[in-house]
């Protein structure tokens, strides 16, 4: 689910910067201190141990989080939260989308909608279908947007595994939020790498709550 790629230049000034006032909160002022403070904080929050192994998205929002909470700046530290919490959010639509493909459902139809209703519900999370236009929206506390999207993608893997064979599945079953997929008349499915054809997903809506919400 995760981006593969590490974190860029602009990403690595930020993080060190970010590190530096969180290490002059805490009182780490030597450099074997601050150096363990890090590889701490990167191996507490993501489960890596080198710079080199953080991914620009999840991880750095992770590491970024805490730096800023531990610095006392808690306005920041929500920011990076938001962001995390959003990015999760539109590869919840995103594999929505991609199910809705490999069930050879439109969105934006009732049919679609009573699908997606009935795989959302299983994960006990608010959801429903405006009648007026067949959109489906979910009310969805953060925490609970990664078992919402291993839900959909468990459904996602069972409907490919379906329309391709054994071997060739193997290579083709992770999430990837670029592709398409373009189910075939005599049967089998064509994958379409296209990075912008989730751009616009109207017909899903994500309502991210807070867990006292």
């Amino acid at each position: 689910m995760a981006s593969c790629r590490p974190i860029t230049q602009a990403q690595r000034a930020a993080l060190f910067r970010a590190l530096a006032a969180a290490c002059a909160e805490l009182g780490h002022g030597a450099t074997a201190e601050r150096e363990a403070y890090r590889k701490r904080v990167m191996w507490e929050e993501c489960g890596k141990r080198h710079l080199a192994e953080l991914n620009r998205t999840t991880d750095y929002d992770a590491v970024m989080r805490r730096f800023a909470a531990d610095a006392g700046d808690y306005a920041a530290a929500a920011g990076f939260a938001i962001a995390d919490s959003a990015r999760r959010a539109a590869l919840v639509r995103i594999c929505c989308a991609q199910v809705m493909q490999l069930k050879g459902c439109v969105l934006g139809t009732t049919e679609a909608a009573e699908y997606l209703a009935g795989i959302v519900e299983q994960a006990r999370i608010a959801c429903g279908r405006d009648l007026r236009d067949s959109s489906f929206w979910m009310d969805c506390a953060p925490d609970n947007l990664l078992v919402l999207f291993q839900i959909l993608d468990t459904h996602r893997r069972r409907l490919l595994r379906g329309m391709i064979d054994g071997r060739t599945a193997r290579c083709f079953m992770g999430f990837d939020h670029v592709v398409v997929y373009q189910p075939l008349p005599t049967g089998g499915v064509r994958l379409i790498y296209d990075a912008r054809a989730y751009d616009t997903l109207t017909h899903i809506r994500i309502n991210i709550r807070s867990a006292a919400a």
